[in-house]
């Protein structure tokens, strides 16, 4: 399922009129949707058996997936520029079957009470998911050439919001997987739960999603900095709009309910340490850490490469993401140097190596 709401259907890894065609007309098909969003329900530890025990509840939760999830596959078939219009249409709906999903698992635990392996299953599917689409509205941005520059480090800023969300969410889901896998009793099953808060074998899925935090993390920095700096050309309209495009590019995603909506006073407190009166050397430092964490994942998610739950899209993901880590390091490094040359430097960022996340060079000035 999460594979074709990205948008992945093919053909000699183009875009292709044909098998999305095909893909449209499969959809139609009695059953296939619901298989599809059952098998990513059940990732997510929902019980199979509430079909049967909490049959109404979990009818009416399944019915209303239907409806939007029809859409969004469908919506996935579509080029990309209304793929990024329609997108902003969903939010509501997401958010109104957040609240569906929360009713659901509070049937669960009624009906299946300490049996439920994880005690939120639906609520996080249907977080997941909004959360995806979210991200994926956002760096199509990239893709159709929305952004100025000046509006890059907010955009990353942005998303290592939402990816820090998946990941804690995702980590609560993985915790619960291994406790329900292990031999031990409940009790001490309980106990470790509360002393033991790391995973033992993190998948692949969720080390990239770090590692691909990070780099945003880094990129925020990096981009602000320079910016501040006057090394990022900035069009001083485009700087002096910020705060209208901030609403213009993330108003939509206020119509799903966020554990904390972010907000431009949010942002320009994250800015301020760029700011021209204060210290850029500790801003380079905690890019420079954002990037390390990055590398290090990736070296972890190429350690695990022959692990069963590895995938090829998760190794070629780490490739990418690892080119991008390096080029922005080295941009770094040229930046902590000395301007010997006394002709001033100047920074450029362009998508070389990842499509959404922008690596920087640093040229010599005119």
């Amino acid at each position: 399922l999460a594979h074709l709401l990205e948008g992945a259907v093919t053909c000699k890894g183009e875009v292709n009129v044909l098998p999305r065609s095909i893909a449209y007309g499969c959809l139609s098909q009695t059953g296939h949707l619901r298989k599809l969003m059952l098998e990513s329900l059940e990732a997510t530890l929902f019980p199979p058996e509430a079909l049967q025990h909490c049959k109404k509840a979990s009818e009416t939760f399944l019915s209303h997936c239907d409806t939007l999830f029809s859409h969004l596959l469908k919506l996935a078939c579509a080029n990309r520029a209304r793929r990024f219009r329609r997108f902003a249409h969903f939010f509501a709906d997401f958010n109104a079957l957040q609240h569906e999903a929360w009713q659901l698992d509070e049937a669960l635990k009624k009906t299946f009470a300490s049996n439920l392996r994880y005690a939120r299953p639906c609520w996080v599917w249907v977080m997941e998911q909004c959360l995806c689409t979210m991200i994926a509205k956002l760096f199509l941005g990239f893709d159709l050439d929305l952004y100025d520059e000046a509006e890059y480090h907010m955009i990353y800023w942005y998303v290592d919001y939402l990816y820090g969300l998946r990941i804690y969410n995702l980590k609560e889901l993985c915790q619960a997987k291994e406790q329900s896998s292990s031999s031990g009793t409940k009790k001490k099953g309980g106990a470790r739960q509360q002393q033991d808060k790391t995973l033992r074998h993190p998948p692949p899925l969720l080390l990239v999603l770090e590692a691909t935090q990070a780099t945003a993390r880094g990129l925020f920095w990096l981009m602000a900095v320079s910016q501040r700096q006057g090394l990022l050309h900035v069009p001083a309209a485009a700087s002096e709009t910020l705060s209208q495009r901030f609403v213009l590019r993330f108003r939509s995603l206020e119509n799903f309910r966020l554990p904390h909506l972010p907000s431009f006073k949010d942002f320009e407190m994250s800015s301020a340490a760029c700011a021209p009166v204060a210290d850029c050397r500790k801003v380079m430092q905690g890019a420079r850490a954002s990037f390390a964490d990055a590398a290090a994942l990736l070296e972890r998610i190429g350690a695990s490469k022959d692990r069963d739950d590895a995938n090829d899209r998760s190794v070629d993901e780490a490739k990418s993401l690892r080119r991008v880590v390096v080029a922005n390091q080295l941009a770094l490094t040229q930046l902590a140097r000395p301007d010997d040359n006394g002709h001033g430097r100047k920074v450029v960022a362009a998508a070389t190596h990842h499509p959404y996340l922008v690596s920087v060079q640093v040229q010599a000035g005119k």
